[in-house]
């Protein structure tokens, strides 16, 4: 009885050892899924109007778009559209007027064009780069 259970039960406590962390593991889904840190950078006429460089995250998951630096004016999470590895997301603020983001993901780095246009009808035109923001469990190694 011995025999069999170490014939059995070592072959299955190695199996189990390898394929833990490989289980463990979130599958990579698409391109664009994760958190990424850019610089805005409005053109010379936003910065008449006043408008600085600034940073922020954006999230784009599942299908949902999020500006954590825009959502303090109002703009909430989005759907998105993909074709290939350029992205568009159209938001809408009751106080604030409405922003077009459209970008470019490349690996793990993104750039693309905002527009703000207000609620008194001026546009203003940023433009954003940055790079795939680091996992909580690789910032731990």
């Amino acid at each position: 009885m011995l025999k069999q259970a170490a014939r059995y039960g070592i072959p299955l406590l190695i199996l189990m050892v390898l394929a833990t962390p490989a289980l463990a593991r979130k599958k990579k889904g698409p391109l664009e899924y994760g958190t990424w840190k850019v610089r805005i950078t409005p053109d010379a006429e936003a910065v008449k109007h006043g408008e600085k460089a600034t940073q922020d995250t954006l999230v784009l998951l599942q299908g949902v778009f999020r500006s954590d630096g825009w959502s303090l004016y109002g703009f909430a999470p989005v759907g998105y559209t993909m074709k290939d590895n350029s992205f568009v997301a159209d938001v809408e603020s009751g106080k604030s007027g409405r922003l077009h983001w459209s970008g470019i993901i490349n690996g793990d780095a993104i750039a693309g064009r905002l527009d703000w246009t207000m609620k008194d009808g001026t546009l203003l035109t940023y433009t954003y780069s940055g790079s795939r923001a680091e996992s909580a469990a690789a910032k731990k190694h």
